[in-house]
């Protein structure tokens, strides 16, 4: 399962409750129209009028899609509902919110750096809108992060981002850019009331605090690797992402990655091994992806957490801890990216 949130800046940063005054006549329902539309009538989940705010799609993907809507007065608190990836709407004829717009932005950079964001530019085919490098400069956003077309009366367009999102998404080399210019992790920017409408002059650069991010694989042992694909891959539906060869375990081991939509799937094969005793499979371990991995491998040791092995580099590409939960469970701390032997 994906899922997609859709939101949009539609009122200026000191617009009071309830006022239309200077409002942007886009629309996230209208677009949210448009992306219940792309479901064929026989697979369509109740009416239209009832079902914009939350709309799944089965045709996009290979698996089915969520999209999701935060109405107007609700896009002050993207980033708090967790998605695979954001498509954020803004006028491109004249960017009313660009303090509210880009507050909301840092905390999606902030608490989902690996989730994929798109910027729809709707209106931008009008003579007097802003061109992309415009609407860059003005929220200070990174030169490779995508600003798409969003024309409200062209269905065509709506297909596209949310065709593009979904690629986005099922990617698993694909690294989301950056939000911002200039560093991946930047503080917000308060803009004054009476300066809302100027680009912001600066960004502030902050360090960004260890911390543990997500569950991030699960390890088991398998008997016979080609009946555990059978399985996982051809029966559940899993995605292989590629294989780690492993030669110089006692024994051979091959690691081969799933995908299971939020978390991956190790399946742990060893070359000659007898199958898992009691005719049940071993969990081996659980690995959470993290950043800062020697900050907090220290601070887990001065805690008196039990530390089987320091932070290493992997010849397969991440950087490697492990330490035990009280009752022993292996949990394994990763930092950076695998380097697959084979896809």
């Amino acid at each position: 399962m994906l899922k997609i949130a859709v939101f949009g800046f539609y009122s200026p940063d000191w617009d009071t409750a309830g006022s239309t005054r200077q409002r942007s006549p886009v629309s996230t329902r209208d677009f949210m129209h448009t992306v219940w539309e792309m479901e064929p009538p026989q697979t369509r989940v109740g009416d239209a009028p009832d079902m914009l705010g939350f709309v799944k799609l089965t045709t996009v993907g290979t698996h089915p899609v969520y999209v999701q809507m935060l109405s107007d007065e609700m896009a002050q608190g993207a980033g708090l509902l967790n998605c695979d990836g954001y498509i954020a709407i803004i006028d491109a004829v004249k960017i009313l919110a660009p303090r509210t717009i880009h507050n909301a932005l840092h905390r999606l950079a902030e608490l989902h750096p690996t989730a994929d964001l798109i910027i729809a530019a709707a209106r931008q085919n009008e003579p007097e809108a802003l061109s992309s490098d415009e609407i860059r400069s003005i929220l200070g956003l990174h030169p490779s992060l995508p600003i798409m077309p969003y024309v409200p009366d062209e269905p065509k367009t709506v297909h596209r981002l949310i065709r593009r999102m979904v690629r986005y998404i099922e990617n698993p080399d694909r690294v989301p850019p950056p939000i911002f210019a200039g560093t991946e992790t930047i503080a917000p920017l308060l803009i004054p009331h009476d300066e809302a409408e100027r680009p912001p002059s600066h960004q502030a650069t902050i360090t960004p605090a260890p911390r543990i991010e997500r569950l991030d694989h699960v390890a088991i042992r398998v008997g016979d690797l080609m009946r555990a694909l059978a399985f996982y891959r051809d029966l559940l539906g899993f995605r292989v992402l590629g294989q780690i060869d492993v030669p110089g375990s006692d024994p051979p081991r091959t690691l081969t990655h799933l995908d299971t939509g939020r978390a991956t799937l190790v399946l742990v094969s060893e070359e000659n091994a007898p199958p898992p005793s009691g005719g049940r499979g071993d969990a081996l371990y659980l690995a959470l992806r993290v950043s800062g991995l020697d900050a907090i491998v220290a601070r887990l040791a001065h805690a008196g957490v039990t530390l089987h092995s320091a932070p290493v580099n992997t010849p397969y590409g991440v950087r490697l801890a492990a330490i035990a939960d009280p009752d022993g469970t292996l949990l394994h701390l990763i930092e950076g990216d695998f380097v697959y032997s084979r896809r």
